[in-house]
C-alpha cells in the first residue's frame, strides 16, 4: 500500500487537535513545566496562574500525558465556585471510593485514603484544580485541612492549583494567610515575545505540515500587536487567516491580510459595525 495512505492526516496547526508534545515551548512555558515538574517532586501546594488564554490548559495536558501511569494518579478537577463537599466528592470518585454527604466526613474519609495509598508501590496522585480563582471562600479555607493528615507531616500527594490572575489577588488578603504558608512553590505564565509569537506561528505550521500559506514579517508582527503573545488569542487569529487565505487562494499573507481578517473579526464579535 502507498505509504502516503497510511500517513496520519495533517492536524489542524491552530486547534486542540495538536498534540500538546507538539506544541512550541515558549521560555515561560518551560519555566512553567519545570516549576510543575519540582511541584510533584516534592509533593507541595503549588500555584500556577496566567492570563487568559495564556496556554495554562496546554500545561495541564502536557503535564497529564507526561506522568509515568504506573507510578502517578492524575486527578482533574474543574468546577465553578468549587466547594468543599464537591472538592472531597471529585477526589474519593477519582479513586473508586463512594463519597458521603458531610464535608467531616467526607475529609475524615479522603484522609484515609490518602493514608491507605502512601506505601511503597502506590501511584503517588497528583491533584489538579483548574480554574482555581473561582473558588469559594471556604475551599480555599479548606486546603489548609486537605494537605495536612498528621501534625507537622508532610504533605502525601501534590495539590496544584491553576486559574486567572485574580487567583494571586485572593491569596494577597490575609484571611488565606494559613493556606498561603502552605504553598511550597508559585509560578505566573505571561504572554509570549514577538520573537517567540512568530517562532510559534512558524513552528505549528510546520509540525502541521503546512507550508502555505507563508506569513510575512509584517503580518506576524500585526498577530503579536493584536495578540499580546497569547497563544489562544493567537490560535484564533491565525485559524481565521488561514481560512481567508484559503478562500483568496493566497500563498503568502501580507499585513494587510491580518488587517482584514482582525477587522471582520471585530465585526462578527460586534465591536465595530
Amino acid at each position: 500500500m502507498n505509504a502516503t495512505l497510511l500517513q496520519s492526516p495533517a492536524p489542524k496547526p491552530f486547534s486542540k487537535e495538536l498534540d500538546p508534545a507538539l506544541c512550541y515551548e515558549s521560555r515561560g512555558h518551560r519555566e512553567a513545566s519545570a516549576r510543575l515538574d519540582l511541584m510533584i517532586q516534592h509533593r507541595t501546594l503549588g500555584v500556577l496562574t496566567g492570563e487568559v488564554g495564556g496556554g495554562t490548559s496546554t500545561l495541564i495536558r502536557r503535564l497529564f500525558a507526561s506522568l509515568d501511569p504506573m507510578a502517578y494518579l492524575p486527578i482533574y478537577l474543574c468546577y465553578a465556585s468549587l466547594k468543599p463537599r464537591e472538592f472531597y466528592g471529585g477526589l474519593l470518585k477519582a479513586v473508586g471510593v463512594e463519597p458521603v454527604y458531610t464535608v467531616s466526613r467526607a475529609r475524615k474519609l479522603w484522609q484515609e485514603v490518602v493514608r491507605s495509598r502512601s506505601a511503597p508501590g502506590e501511584r503517588t496522585m497528583v491533584v489538579v484544580i483548574d480554574e482555581a480563582h473561582e473558588m469559594s471562600e471556604a475551599m480555599l479555607l479548606e486546603l489548609r485541612f486537605a494537605l495536612n493528615y498528621n501534625i507537622d507531616s508532610a504533605s502525601l500527594f501534590p495539590l496544584i492549583l491553576v486559574g486567572q490572575p485574580e487567583l494571586r489577588k485572593l491569596l494577597r488578603l490575609k484571611k488565606y494567610e494559613a493556606t498561603v504558608q502552605r504553598i511550597g512553590m508559585q509560578y505566573h505564565l505571561s504572554g509570549m515575545s514577538k520573537e517567540e509569537t512568530s517562532a510559534y506561528i512558524r513552528h505549528h505550521m510546520t509540525v502541521s505540515r503546512r507550508e502555505k500559506p507563508v506569513f510575512a514579517e509584517s503580518a506576524l508582527s500585526r498577530i503579536f500587536a493584536a495578540s499580546q503573545g497569547l497563544p489562544r488569542v493567537v490560535n484564533q487569529i491565525c485559524t481565521q487567516i488561514l481560512l481567508d487565505a484559503a478562500a483568496r487562494n493566497l500563498e503568502v499573507i501580507e499585513e494587510a491580510d491580518v488587517v482584514r481578517v482582525l477587522a471582520d473579526m471585530d465585526r462578527q464579535r460586534g465591536v465595530t459595525s
